[in-house]
């Protein structure tokens, strides 16, 4: 009778290694098949720079991370990111912007600035809520900076499952991606909804 416990410990052991083990499905944030397309510099072309996004440090990581309840937060046991968050955000919304802007390209010496702060990037079985702040400072005219910020969301679509989750977030990327390029585009006019940084 005092030997039944061990009998249970190699099984369990045997049960936790299948789990841990188990294949995860690695993904990416998409980029438009147009980005090479926009890198053609034309003689009208403005340049465009996009800094870092900044996340909040616990979704800066590989983990798939979605939110159990008001205050709790998981890692998907099936799904990673196949680099850290905020670097594929960055990679993602910098190849939309250029999609979105045909006048600029994205460069290193830039005519056009771009900051983005994203609060929060709450993620659920069943919907994508991302809320984000950004900054636009032209460098070479006499434009004062624009602030925009915005809360976006999309659903995911039933079945649902972890491919489901990382298209809802690429959906609410690409949302973001119109909210920043309406207030970058050369010919935007002065939105009362814009804050101006002085």
């Amino acid at each position: 009778m005092n030997q039944a416990p061990w009998c249970v410990v190699p099984i369990a052991a045997m049960l936790f290694g299948c789990v841990s083990n188990a294949r995860q499905s690695v993904y990416v944030m998409p980029a438009p098949a147009s980005l090479n397309a926009g890198l053609r510099v034309a003689p009208a072309t403005l340049a465009l720079k996009l800094l870092p996004v900044i996340l909040p440090d616990y979704l800066d990581t590989t983990d798939l991370i979605t939110r159990t309840g008001q205050y709790g937060i998981a890692a998907s046991r099936t799904a990673r990111w196949g680099e850290r968050l905020s670097k594929g955000v960055t990679r993602s919304l910098a190849a939309d912007l250029c999609h979105r802007l045909p006048a600029y390209v994205a460069t290193d010496v830039p005519a056009v600035q771009i900051e983005v702060t994203v609060s929060a990037f709450d993620v659920t079985a069943a919907t994508s809520v991302l809320a984000a702040s950004w900054t636009v400072v032209w460098q070479t005219d006499a434009r004062p900076p624009a602030a925009g910020h915005g809360k976006f969301s999309a659903g995911v679509a039933a079945p649902g499952g972890d491919l489901a989750i990382v298209s809802a977030m690429a959906a609410t990327i690409a949302e973001l991606s119109d909210g920043i390029a309406a207030t970058t585009r050369p010919d935007a006019a002065d939105n009362s909804h814009l804050a101006l940084r002085k």
